[in-house]
C-alpha cells in the first residue's frame, strides 16, 4: 500500500494544550511571576536613564554648540586682524599724506580704502598693495554723496 505524501503519517493531537501562565501578559519563557517579584532573567536589567535614551540629542546638540562657538572665536579673530589691518593702513596714509606737506585732521580705512580729512577737504585714498607688500596710495578730492 502507497501513501501520498501530502497526507500525515502521524497521529493528530486529540487534545491543545494549555501554557502556564497569564494569558494577557507577554510570553516569558512560559511561566509567569508572582505579584512584586522580578521577572526571571530581568535582576541585571534595569529601564535605561534619560541620558542614555537621549544620547543622540544630546550628543547632537554638544556638537552644534561647540560649532558654534568655534564660528564665534573664529569669527573675532577675523575681525580682529580686518581692524589691525585697517588701524595699519590708516597709519600708512596719514604718513604718507603729512610726507606731502599736508595736515591731516582725520582718516578711515575700511579694507582698501579710505576717507580722510586734510586740512578742512575731504579725500577719497585707494590703497593699494603689490605682491612685495609695499603700498601705494592714490588721494583724490571726494566726490561721494
Amino acid at each position: 500500500m502507497s501513501t501520498d505524501d501530502s497526507q500525515p503519517t502521524g497521529a493528530a493531537p486529540a487534545v491543545t494544550q494549555t501554557v502556564p501562565g497569564d494569558p494577557g501578559a507577554p510570553y516569558f519563557g512560559g511561566s509567569s511571576a508572582p505579584a512584586g517579584d522580578p521577572l526571571p532573567d530581568s535582576d541585571n536589567e534595569s529601564e535605561p536613564g534619560w541620558f542614555e535614551r537621549n544620547a543622540t540629542l544630546v550628543i547632537s546638540v554638544s556638537v552644534a554648540v561647540i560649532a558654534v562657538a568655534a564660528a564665534l572665536v573664529t569669527l573675532f579673530f577675523y575681525r580682529e586682524s580686518v581692524d589691525e589691518q585697517n588701524a595699519d593702513t590708516e597709519d600708512a596714509v596719514t604718513d604718507f599724506i603729512e610726507e606731502q606737506g599736508q595736515e591731516v585732521e582725520s582718516v578711515r580705512c575700511d579694507e582698501g580704502s579710505c576717507s580722510a580729512i586734510v586740512e578742512g577737504a575731504a579725500y577719497s585714498v585707494l590703497v593699494h598693495e603689490d605682491e612685495d607688500g609695499d603700498r601705494t596710495f592714490g588721494v583724490s578730492a571726494y566726490a561721494g554723496n
